[in-house]
């Protein structure tokens, strides 16, 4: 179910990108387990709860759940992307995950019964909506009275060299996208304190609470399998796939540069990111 307020999102999703991200959901989990543990401590994730994992992507966040919440609890898993979805599907049915409901659909306009989870989560999907004040207002009564939203988003792009350390040292070879505003769908929208607090607090949900999460994500066990995850899954994957000749081979040797200077003894390409674990609380 959707509307027209997530239709780039949801073309982007459901095009290249979302089928890139789906095949590389295994290397993803382990890049962003820190991320994913956060999230799911800040929310209290224990035994019985029923938890609503908003932009599951490929699952990783949802079998997490499932296996914290055990089968006498449930967790319902929502994504607009339909490759990462299925893909969620088969690894929820590989692990053998009965308490799992997946479903296609936008979560800003989704109609989810009232007091129907515990929790809230979301691992790096929150800054994506086109209306976010307008979908948590949605959202905010599917929880119970009490229950709990945890997200992890991104900080500023200035404390994340994972995403601007290799577009630094490519975008002069490259036509890069205009990077979107502060408060536009995007992986930083979400940077901003002040911002957070007035969307949550609009929404009807109180201590709200932002919290620091540093750490160097492993971007690949090897230099090369790095340098495919930058150029397949970050924001250079576009200008990349359009640039040919001089300029590309001059972009991926900039490119391996700054990951070959990040690479350790142990041959894994650690960069840095910076995270916000935000919580809040239903009334």
């Amino acid at each position: 179910m959707t509307d027209e307020t997530n239709m780039d999102q949801i073309e982007f999703w459901n095009g290249d990108h979302g089928t890139s991200w789906a095949r590389y959901a295994d290397i993803v989990d382990i890049m962003f387990d820190e991320i994913t543990q956060a999230v799911l401590d800040a929310a209290a994730i224990s035994t019985g709860d029923r938890v609503l994992d908003l932009g599951c992507g490929s699952g990783g966040t949802t079998l997490a759940i499932a296996d914290k919440v055990t089968p006498i609890g449930s967790v319902t898993a929502i994504d607009v992307s339909s490759p990462m979805l299925e893909r969620a599907r088969h690894r929820a049915d590989a692990a053998g995950i009965v308490n799992a409901t997946f479903v296609l659909g936008d979560a800003s306009v989704y109609p989810f019964a009232e007091h129907s989870f515990d929790a809230m989560v979301s691992r790096l999907g929150a800054m994506f909506f086109d209306d976010p004040e307008y979908t948590f207002r949605r959202m905010v009564p599917a929880l119970d009275s009490g229950g709990r939203l945890a997200l992890g988003v991104w900080r500023g792009p200035s404390e994340n060299l994972w995403a601007m350390g290799p577009v630094a040292a490519a975008k002069e070879f490259l036509e890069m996208p205009p990077r979107p505003g502060p408060e536009e769908p995007g992986p930083f929208s979400f940077a901003d304190p002040d911002r957070v607090r007035s969307i949550l607090g609009a929404a009807g949900l109180t201590d709200i609470d932002l919290a620091p999460l540093d750490f160097q994500v492993p971007l690949g066990r090897t230099l090369e399998e790095a340098l495919n995850f930058a150029m397949e899954m970050g924001p250079l994957s576009a200008p990349l796939s359009t640039v040919t000749g001089d300029n590309r081979q001059k972009a991926i040797a900039a490119i391996t540069e700054v990951l070959k200077a990040n690479q350790a003894e142990d041959g894994i390409v650690r960069l840095a990111r910076a995270c916000w674990i935000i919580t809040a609380r239903a009334p």
